[in-house]
């Protein structure tokens, strides 16, 4: 791609610029010529000296350097608009494998890519220009809306719902049975599993998660929301709109989390809690009670995150708060002592 035509595609000015070949993208340390690079702020600024590649991405008000700038309000979008533009192919439909397995009245739309060894049950539909790689599991009656991507060995469960345009990653499963069991005499009685799961659109899941059926009614993801690899999300859990959850991280059963919560890595959130918009959790966070929209929480229970920090500090003099109101105590027994 020309260095023109791709500032005017992520809103560069090209003015000025030279006509410049350019291959690839990479660090601003290690790119070279015909390559693309990107700082997101000042303190980047000093590594443009010793910068060799064709271009970099910098933002609104960057000063000028040695190699051309391509000025932008904000510098990792435009990144990673170049990377689609330099990395991402068009789609291109490859058709239905004779390998695959496409069961009766199971409906397959335009363009499809349903690779060697994909499976799609009887009664399913799989929208246009949808890709299901090898080992693909999509169960009966299922649902998987237009230009998604499921990569290998994904398992669709039944009566699972997937929007349009999600990309879900390697050994992830959807529709799995949730964990609720009744215990009578000594005895763990399984409880049917009847519900569903609705995945909305944009949705990106990562790898080798696990997101329960309900009970009843639908476990729901909405939206834009991001899941990192190791996510497992129980039965009846509804998440909000463009959330972003980061590895590891467990919700448990009935759990309500708003629109566009963040949560590190680790989270734990118990059965039943409320998590309101647009709070964040740091990595590792237990959350056993509902929490207000726009906190920041941290620790373990998970507390305001000012709160959090002030127990921080005192926990290194422990030890020496504890000499003290031992010695405390004596010189109080004493006194005691001298009075009686």
């Amino acid at each position: 791609m020309r260095l023109k035509e791709l500032a005017r595609k992520i809103g560069a000015d090209p003015a000025g610029l030279a006509d410049v070949e350019i291959s690839g993208a990479a660090g601003v340390r290690e790119a070279g010529p015909g390559q693309v690079a990107y700082i997101t702020g000042e303190k980047y600024l000093k590594d443009l000296a010793t910068c060799r590649a064709a271009a970099v991405i910098v933002p609104l008000g960057a000063p000028d350097a040695q190699m051309p700038l391509l000025r932008v309000k904000n510098p990792r979008l435009a990144f990673a608009q170049t990377l689609a533009l330099l990395y991402v192919k068009p789609y291109a439909s490859t058709g239905i494998s004779d390998r695959a397995v496409i069961g009766r009245d199971a409906v397959v739309g335009a363009e499809p890519s349903i690779h060697p060894y994909a499976v799609v049950e009887d009664g399913a539909k799989i929208g246009s220009r949808v890709t299901l790689y090898p080992g693909v599991y999509v169960g009966r009656g299922a649902v998987v809306g237009d230009d998604c991507t499921l990569h290998s060995n994904v398992s669709i469960r039944e009566g699972v719902t997937i929007g349009s345009r999600v990309i879900i990653h390697s050994g992830t499963v959807i529709g799995s049975d949730g964990f609720g069991f009744v215990t009578d005499g000594g005895i763990h009685h399984k409880i049917p599993q009847a519900g569903g799961v609705i995945i909305g659109d944009d949705v990106e899941i990562g790898g080798n998660c696990a997101i329960d059926r309900a009970t009843l009614g639908n476990t729901v993801i909405k939206k834009g929301t991001k899941l990192d690899n190791l996510v497992h999300i129980a039965h009846n859990v509804t998440i909000g709109e463009h959330c972003l959850i980061a590895g590891q991280v467990g919700i448990a059963g009935s759990a309500v989390l708003g629109n566009y919560v963040v949560f590190g890595g680790q989270v734990g959130v118990g059965d039943h809690r409320i998590v309101g918009d647009r709070v964040m959790a740091g990595g590792k966070s237990v959350i056993t009670r509902d929490v207000e929209p726009g906190k920041v929480m941290a620790g373990f229970n998970a507390m305001p995150l000012r709160d959090w920090l002030k127990v921080q500090a005192v926990l290194p003099k422990l030890p020496e708060l504890k000499r003290l109101a031992a010695d405390l105590e004596r010189r109080i027994a004493a006194l005691e002592h001298e009075k009686g």
